[in-house]
């Protein structure tokens, strides 16, 4: 894997280990939390990306677009069940169950992506989900609260993996600045959408709430999915998501300093032994990405790519 690609992987981690934190800071609803990290951070990226890309966005057709509103529409829930699981559970346990998305992108991106592992990998995998269930069956014996937080958290996960596959196909045609712009801008306006019924005012919030959208948009968002939409070029979706299990143990450090939010014993053992998932399948069992790597050239969803095309 070169240098660069994971340089900008372990910025991405720890930027967005700060999302649980500002969220927990915050009192805003899920759902506000969700629209104004994605809608600031297309705030921040549209000048550049219109610039540089308006070539590149008219090029774009009609599959194009049908993907990028799939991605931005798992990204959307992704968010809103994510923080709405950290109002019921921990913040250790919410980032770890939300961090098992590898083992659903790697079904994903077997079927779709034709990405493999070899028997390294799909042991490292087992060792992760073996993790999260100490991590899930722990949270049950405190309350059932946390084990509702705990099954928001698994949806986070679930279609965060989706958003992953996605973008692992749009990637091979646009930027990351581009894919990234659009599907946050249809995100946030799907957010919006779940808003309206519900009565769920965008605004009057208190300056110190404002500091924590924009805190959102820029940390975790621009300098944590972005980088990780950047890498998706490079390596696996199946890499990718392996990497984000590094944001669970800095996240529940930073709770533990910030909150005083000790983990369970059943937290720091499943969360162990997730640590040694990323670690045997980033050495061994991370796949090579199957899709083309020509911008020119695309590959897309329901169409096996063989390995070593390109």
């Amino acid at each position: 894997m070169p240098l660069l690609t994971i340089v900008a992987l372990v910025v991405a981690v720890l930027a967005v280990g700060f999302s649980s934190i500002i969220i927990r800071l915050s009192e805003a609803p899920a759902l506000v939390l969700a629209f104004y990290r994605l809608a600031l951070s297309v705030l921040l990226l549209a000048g550049p990306v219109l610039l540089r890309e308006r070539e590149a966005l008219r090029r774009l057709d009609r599959r194009d677009w049908l993907l990028l509103t799939g991605s931005a529409l798992a990204l959307a829930l992704h968010f809103y069940t994510w923080i709405e699981s950290l109002r019921f559970t921990t913040v250790a346990s919410s980032t770890v169950l939300v961090t098992a998305n590898p083992f659903i992108v790697l079904a994903l991106g077997y079927w779709l992506l034709g990405e493999r592992t070899n028997r390294t990998g799909v042991i490292a995998m087992v060792i992760g989900v073996v993790g999260g269930v100490i991590v899930g069956w722990g949270d049950f014996r405190v309350s059932g609260s946390a084990l509702f937080g705990d099954l928001l958290a698994f949806l986070g996960a679930v279609t965060i993996s989706f958003y992953t596959v996605a973008g692992r196909f749009a990637r091979q045609k646009m930027s990351a600045g581009l894919y990234s712009c659009i599907v946050y801008a249809l995100s946030a306006a799907f957010l919006w959408l779940l808003m309206l019924p519900q009565g769920i005012p965008l605004s009057p919030y208190p300056a110190r709430e404002w500091v924590l959208f924009a805190a959102l948009a820029v940390i975790p968002t621009i300098f944590g999915h972005t980088l990780f939409n950047w890498a998706l070029r490079w390596v696996g979706a199946a890499t990718v998501s392996m990497s984000t299990l590094g944001e669970p143990v800095f996240a529940t450090v930073l709770a533990w300093i910030i909150f005083r939010e000790a983990p369970g014993w059943t937290t720091v053992a499943g969360g162990v032994l997730l640590l040694a998932g990323i670690w045997l399948f980033v050495r061994c069992g991370s796949p090579e990405p199957a899709a083309e790597t020509n911008p020119q050239r695309r590959s897309y969803p329901f169409r096996r790519v063989s390995r070593g095309t390109g």
